[in-house]
């Protein structure tokens, strides 16, 4: 089997399947640079094959650094948001348990508690957390840190956008063609 992903063209007399085209003359070659961060190359290539056929081959390649700078930011922050979400969802069910009086002795609760105490923490003795009869307790620190990690989710965004910012060069270049017959 080949590894080709087409099967040679019978109609054409000479076909060599894997033979490289032979560059001639006619290879041309023409990069590009923007000062806005854009880099262009554009290559044309025409070449006869050993039956004979005239070949031509185009090809354009664009890079632009402000999209690769833009796709890059938006990949951090997705992750920092999804990593919010994920401690905002701990952090909420730590709090409605503990509102609702749910037993310690239950292992996922246990689990759930003793996980979520490591962001809660540091924010203990700010309020004097409330009980709710003789199990509930409405604990004021879980919101605040709740908070706190909301605000710092968002400055290491914003962090991000200034970090990633685009670079324009304030120049603008406009091409036009005209064909006269």
């Amino acid at each position: 089997m080949s590894s080709q992903p087409y099967p040679p063209d019978p109609r054409v007399q000479g076909y060599a399947p894997g033979q490289e085209p032979v560059p001639g003359a006619g290879d041309d070659t023409v990069k590009s640079i923007n000062a806005g961060g854009a880099y262009m190359e554009s290559q044309h290539q025409s070449y006869v094959d050993p039956a004979g056929n005239q070949i031509e081959r185009r090809q354009e390649v664009y890079e632009d650094k402000n999209l690769q700078k833009a796709n890059l930011r938006n990949w951090i922050t997705g992750v920092i948001y999804f990593l919010l979400g994920v401690l905002e969802v701990i952090l909420g069910l730590r709090f409605i348990f503990r509102l609702l009086g749910a037993n310690q002795g239950n292992s996922f609760t246990s689990a759930l508690y003793d996980f979520s105490h490591i962001f809660v923490g540091p924010f203990n003795g700010i309020f004097n957390d409330q009980a709710i009869g003789s199990k509930s307790v409405f604990e004021l620190s879980t919101i605040v840190a709740m908070l706190i990690y909301a605000l710092i989710a968002w400055g290491l965004v914003a962090l991000c956008r200034v970090i990633f910012a685009p670079t324009y060069s304030g120049q603008r270049v406009s091409t036009s063609w005209r064909r006269q017959r």
